[in-house]
């Protein structure tokens, strides 16, 4: 049977309802349309014009008729003729999958050639050995050639290492140094080769025109005219989806605060209309407060052998009656009795026989435990159980 919901909202709620919406949703879209003030973003994007971007690295590229375009598919899309071609991977930021591991080492085998940067370089290529540098420089410093090769053309570079290449061997050329730690290095992967630094800064906005920044920056992408140069920009967020990109402007906190204010108009509105029920009570009638009330008297009145007395005249009463047996029947004939025609062999509970003799004994006795009286009991009513004399729906 469908379930049907009828709201009776009366005039005056009508109203409050209509004055909160008037109210809230004009605050809510001025927070979604005004314009935030945007800090100063970090990612080395190429379309970003501010100072940790790398738009003017980009275009300088076009200018110099290099063939450069932004990368924003994933990089299993990337060319398979991979000869002749750059990927900049400028910081990335979103975590490679597998899949995408499997990718950039295969477009590696295939002649691409790949630039670099930061210290988490080493989750996406192969061959990788980077050592964080916990405290960078705040200043950027000049470092001078360690050898000369076809990226140190340019001289000093400037830069600000966020981390180093440790234990370099011979299939690492290292083209510039902190001393004895590499912060550019290059090495072969199958038919591409991979070029490292430790830090974006050479190829960022603010930062490209300093020392020899740039012409580090021209001599890691190549010659112009022989190479094709892909930015990467998938792995700075870009391509995500519609949804996604909602989600990280002002119109999520408008979608929380409009959900806030539904929760508490539905909360107060339903304790004002919703049913009327009575508080539960419990019956004074009720077997339970019985039994408590049975417990407490037996307790005041020091009365443990009358607990255990009333189970105990309970089964003979029960077995007397199966078996055919007098009432009074000593211990060991009802034992034989109930093996003979019962076959009831349990030795998981003990023996029944020393069970009924221990009652017995505890029942002629002056002082009984409550917690014996309660074991002595409980374990009469398993074999109870187990001779079906009583069910488990009776014992509970």
């Amino acid at each position: 049977m469908p379930l049907s919901v009828n709201l009776n909202i009366n005039k005056s709620d009508r109203k409050l309802l209509l004055w909160a919406a008037g109210i809230i949703l004009p605050i809510i879209i001025a927070l979604a349309l005004v314009p935030q003030k945007e800090d100063e973003s970090e990612i080395p994007s190429s379309y970003s014009a501010q100072s940790h971007g790398a738009k003017a690295a980009f275009l300088l590229l076009q200018e110099l008729g290099y063939q450069a375009e932004r990368w924003e598919s994933a990089p299993g899309d990337l060319p398979e003729k991979a000869e002749g071609t750059v990927l900049v991977m400028a910081m990335p930021l979103r975590g490679p999958t597998a899949e995408d591991r499997r990718a950039l080492s295969n477009y590696l085998a295939h002649g691409g050639q790949i630039l670099i940067t930061g210290s988490s370089s080493g989750l996406y290529l192969p061959q990788m050995q980077l050592k964080d540098e916990p405290f960078p420089p705040v200043q950027p410093k000049e470092y001078t050639p360690q050898a000369l090769t076809s990226l140190t053309s340019g001289g000093k570079v400037s830069m600000s290492p966020h981390a180093y290449w440790k234990d370099p061997s011979t299939s690492v050329l290292v083209h510039y140094a902190d001393n004895d730690r590499p912060i550019v290095v290059s090495y072969k992967h199958g038919k591409g080769q991979v070029i490292w630094w430790a830090e974006t800064g050479p190829l960022t906005n603010v930062r490209i025109n300093k020392s020899g920044n740039l012409g580090l920056f021209l001599n890691s992408v190549g010659p112009q005219g022989k190479v094709h140069v892909y930015w990467d920009e998938y792995f700075h967020g870009t391509g995500k989806s519609l949804g996604a990109y909602l989600w990280s402007t002002p119109l999520s906190f408008a979608v929380w605060q409009a959900l806030a204010v539904f929760l508490a108009l539905m909360i107060t509105f339903s304790r004002r209309n919703g049913p009327v029920r009575a508080a539960h009570e419990v019956s004074r009638l009720s077997p339970l407060e019985f039994v408590h009330t049975l417990g407490g008297l037996y307790r005041k009145a020091g009365a443990t052998n009358a607990a255990l007395e009333i189970p105990f005249a309970r089964f003979r009463y029960l077995v007397s009656r199966k078996l055919g047996l007098p009432v009074d029947a000593p211990v060991d004939e009802i034992v034989r009795t109930i093996q003979g025609r019962r076959s009831y062999k349990d030795d998981a509970l003990g023996n029944l026989g020393d069970l009924l003799h221990r009652i017995e004994n505890a029942l002629n006795g002056y002082e009984l435990r409550e917690r014996d009286a309660l074991g002595l009991v409980q374990q009469l009513n398993e074999h109870m159980m187990k001779l079906n004399l009583i069910s488990q729906e009776q014992l509970s």
